[in-house]
């Protein structure tokens, strides 16, 4: 707790937590004893707030319905609502030394507490909507793949496209108001023009939840074991593949948001596997067209250079390379935008029970390795890099099983 003290210190506010300690939190609920309330008589006050709600839709179809609200101007969000939510935010993993979740409400400023699931009251400011979202943190990075859960489970809770939880990123603000809203669909838009890559999966039979309950990033993979054309596919789609939204300016809609749909990072990820390929989601540089394809960049596995490059990252049999220009490494909102494909991408291996890594804000000499290594052009800078794999226990269950049937 010593940082979030550190961080109210540094904002002149003197914290007033008396939170009492929960024994664990999962979809199962959050055990909490008598606790006290700063705020009562008020709307969202500190203190517990109420167990994660499962809602039964999958991480896939809550990426292919997301989409940025710019009319989220008011409404009250549900106690159920804001803890979904917050929860969400808070099971994204940590790359740097912090990041500190505030939310702020119509009734006030709040830190929230991953670890107990609960409020601790910051101040009186508020805002004139549902529910706010920011971050002090050190990396911009890990406030895009905090925004991505929370995004996807507000998206979960949708259960219709009147007065729902509407998102809406603006600036460095994660906004959310009631509105009417697309509503879930599965409508599939990320078809390839060349079948480099199959048609991604819009709609899966897990529990967006159940994925978020169990998130977390893996040291080790199976570096041997092959992911699969599909697998690539899906992974793809989730971090930057395109969706059946359009945007306020005619631009065909993402799985993630961008500063006023710029989407900094197209034509800018990368695909290291047994050869060097180059995502598209789009048909030329027109951002109102859709695709889903690879181009290959270099006909060599490569991924040796990238373990010597990158030694703090595990060995994996896909690294997805997340691309900016020399200017957007020194912009914040393009920073978080490598965050939002990273979350998606996070969201989506763990929906297919594959392991996830992250490797953030690489210094110039990495950058110049793996530019060299891989091939890509030399003005696209890697700002992060995710590895995806099997996890180890996948081959330890198969083991088992191996056994059980011989025996």
């Amino acid at each position: 707790m010593r940082r979030h003290r550190e961080a109210v210190k540094r904002h002149g506010v003197i914290s007033r937590r008396q939170f009492c300690q929960s024994a664990a939190l999962g979809l199962g609920g959050l055990a909490v004893g008598g606790c006290l309330n700063p705020l009562t008589g008020q709307g969202q006050a500190a203190g517990p707030l109420l167990p994660p709600r499962a809602t039964g839709n999958s991480v896939e179809l809550c990426l292919n319905s997301r989409v940025s609200n710019h009319l989220v101007v008011g409404g009250a969000a549900s106690a159920q609502q804001i803890a979904n939510v917050l929860w969400a935010a808070g099971k994204a993993p940590v790359t740097g030394s912090h990041r500190t979740i505030y939310a702020k409400t119509p009734d006030g400023s709040y830190i929230y507490h991953p670890e107990e699931h609960a409020l601790e009251f910051y101040s009186r400011e508020i805002v004139p909507h549902a529910l706010r979202i920011n971050y002090d943190r050190e990396r911009d990075f890990d406030a895009g793949v905090s925004y991505m859960c929370a995004l996807s489970a507000a998206a979960a809770l949708w259960t219709g496209s009147e007065s729902q939880l509407a998102s809406c990123p603006q600036i460095a603000d994660l906004n959310f108001g009631i509105a009417d809203v697309p509503g879930l669909t599965s409508q599939l838009v990320a078809v390839s023009s060349d079948d480099s890559l199959p048609a991604p999966a819009t709609e899966g039979s897990g529990n967006l939840e159940d994925v978020l309950g169990a998130l977390r990033l893996d040291s080790v993979l199976l570096a041997d074991v092959e992911l699969t054309p599909p697998e690539v596919s899906q992974l793809l789609w989730a971090g930057y593949g395109c969706t059946p939204h359009t945007t306020f300016s005619g631009r065909g809609g993402l799985t993630v948001p961008s500063w006023v749909a710029q989407y900094f990072l197209t034509n800018r990820v990368y695909v290291v596997a047994a050869q060097v390929a180059r995502f598209c989601n789009r048909q030329g540089t027109d951002f109102a067209t859709r695709d889903h394809r690879l181009e290959l960049v270099a006909d060599a596995d490569v991924r040796a250079g990238v373990r010597q490059a990158l030694p703090d990252l595990p060995a994996a049999p896909c690294y997805l390379l997340l691309c900016l220009s020399s200017s957007g490494l020194n912009t914040w909102y393009q920073r978080l935008e490598t965050g939002f494909a990273a979350g998606g991408m996070l969201l989506q291996a763990g929906a297919l029970g594959l392991g996830c890594a992250f490797q953030a804000d690489l210094s110039a000499e990495e950058q110049t390795a793996l530019q060299q290594v891989t091939q890509i052009p030399p003005n696209e800078y890697p700002h992060a890099v995710v590895a995806i794999g099997h996890r180890t226990e996948d081959a330890e269950n198969t083991s088992q099983r191996l056994r059980r049937a011989e025996s």
